[in-house]
């Protein structure tokens, strides 16, 4: 077994950093999720599952697009420290050149869609969504450069204001006309309002050229084939399930796997990208690194873990009171779902780890491994056993890449490969409590289980949350109390307390 890895000062200083960037992200992050449920709720009411299915469908391959093209241009500018103009430029140029592309793509696969899947509305839906990654394209690439500096106030701007922009047009739409234009035409205004943005708060005046194409390149390429396996794994489930299982049952699937990582997603997004600049900074220092990525583990597993198990042990109650009775079909895709999300949540940096030391061909192998091995598997039980085969085969899939995750970081870091799993000991052992709750001992307390169902879920999330932290915190006692997460929630909660109590 290796020895323990004790966080340096300078860690420690880098961990504080972190630890703000990440607070501006999540903070950016609860305002936009907040937003975007109230949006989410209010349009799935309004519209119907096969409105959403064509929107999806739509939506999704532009993100396939999107994701197979991706040249990590965030990322670039973060890992170049030293980047100039020169850099920037030809940055800018590619990130354009792509967004046309795939806009014209978009355009041309218009017609071909609303014949393949049979359904017309599918003509305007891509011809819409074909505008946004026209305007992304145009992002201001030094914008990022506040992330690289870990100065992600900036990001809470961006994202809020952009957010407000959308979910207001979103809204408006599907309020009056009641129609799927009311996602598509959300989605176009908060690209409107991030563009701007972009300029406004970082002014540059960007020119096309291909000055710095080796360079960029050298990073990028390894980066493109990672994004283009990513976007192979995470956006085929939808158009194939609207061939097999029509959109009605794309909608359900693709409303029931937004849910199940939305509480998750929320909280590990800001961590990791907070983690990832930081971890670059420690490049050429891999034992600080390492042990900040540890750190990083065990935060992710303190707090998004948790909230992805809690959201599928309260799935049933969730979606009749905030969606309705018309979407119950999501409830086995949360179920089965959110947990596999909660486990990979744990390992979200990983990629982070790998790319800051440059090893972007390692995860580049990661992506085609899961794609060889997922791929047949969830086409085979969509075909066989419709939406609830595909179901199943997404939450093994998700399982297996916990294991590709785990020997990706055991090659990266030369480390056991059980190592990040061992940061994240207390987390597991207090979910564990709180499944034992949920599953063995809820269902005979009869004070909760005959409550209305909007109580009885209430009921559920504090005391779901009570187990957990209960559980979390015995255990580090149990462990004499090490300087972990544990104690850095404590101190937040104790300066909190001072400053809001009355004197």
């Amino acid at each position: 077994m290796s020895e323990p890895l004790t966080p340096s000062p300078e860690t420690a200083s880098l961990t504080a950093r972190i630890a703000r960037g990440a607070a501006w992200i999540f903070g950016a992050g609860v305002a936009a999720r907040l937003l975007g449920a109230l949006n989410t709720i209010i349009v799935a009411r309004l519209l119907a599952p096969e409105d959403i299915g064509i929107v999806a469908t739509a939506t999704v391959a532009m993100q396939l697009l999107q994701g197979i093209s991706d040249i990590g241009v965030s990322q670039a500018v973060v890992k170049f420290r030293d980047a100039d103009r020169h850099d920037l430029n030809t940055l800018f140029t590619l990130s354009v050149i792509r967004g046309l592309f795939i806009g014209a793509l978009l355009f041309v696969a218009a017609p071909l869609s609303a014949s393949f899947f049979g359904d017309p509305r599918l003509f305007w839906a891509f011809i819409g969504v074909a505008l946004f990654p026209v305007l992304t394209g145009f992002l201001n690439p030094r914008f990022y450069e506040f992330e690289r500096d870990l100065k992600f106030s900036r990001e809470f701007i961006v994202t809020l204001l952009n957010r407000l922009a959308g979910v207001g047009v979103s809204l408006t739409i599907a309020i009056i006309f009641r129609t799927y234009w009311a996602i598509i035409g959300g989605m176009l205004a908060s690209a409107v309002v991030q563009l701007s943005l972009s300029y406004i708060l970082r002014p540059h005046a960007p020119r096309l050229t291909f000055s710095s194409l080796r360079k960029v390149f050298g990073f990028s390429g390894w980066l493109a084939g990672v994004s283009f396996m990513a976007a192979l794994n995470n956006k085929l489930d939808v158009p194939i399930l609207a061939r097999l299982a029509g959109t009605g049952g794309a909608g359900v699937y693709f409303l029931g796997f937004q849910l199940s990582e939305m509480v998750a997603g929320q909280i590990a997004a800001p961590l990791t990208r907070a983690i990832y600049p930081g971890l670059s900074e420690l490049q050429d220092e891999p034992g600080r690194m390492r042990a900040g990525f540890l750190k990083g583990v065990e935060a992710l597993g303190a707090f998004a873990m948790p909230a992805a198990f809690g959201l599928a042990f309260v799935a049933p109650d969730l979606t009749h009171v905030v969606l309705g009775d018309k979407w119950r079909a999501a409830v086995p895709v949360i179920t089965l779902l959110a947990p596999v999300i909660g486990l990979q949540s744990l390992f979200y940096a990983i990629q982070a780890y790998a790319v800051a030391l440059g090893l972007t061909r390692l995860v580049f192998f990661r992506e085609l491994i899961f794609f060889l091995v997922r791929m047949p598997v969830f086409v085979w039980a969509a075909l066989a056993y419709g939406l609830q085969g595909a179901i199943f085969a997404a939450a093994a899939a998700g399982l297996f890449h916990v294991a590709l995750n785990l020997a990706l970081y055991a090659r990266a870091s030369g480390g056991p490969i059980w190592e990040p799993v061992l940061a994240a000991r207390r987390p597991l052992g207090a979910v564990l409590a709180m499944a034992i709750w949920f599953l063995l001992m809820r269902p005979h307390v009869d004070a909760i289980a005959g409550m209305a169902p909007p109580l009885r879920l209430g009921a559920d999330i504090v005391t779901g949350g009570l187990v957990y932290a209960g559980a979390l915190f015995s255990l580090w006692r149990l462990e004499g109390a090490p300087d972990a997460i544990e104690r850095r929630i404590l101190s937040v909660a104790s300066t909190a307390f001072r400053k809001f109590s009355p004197n």
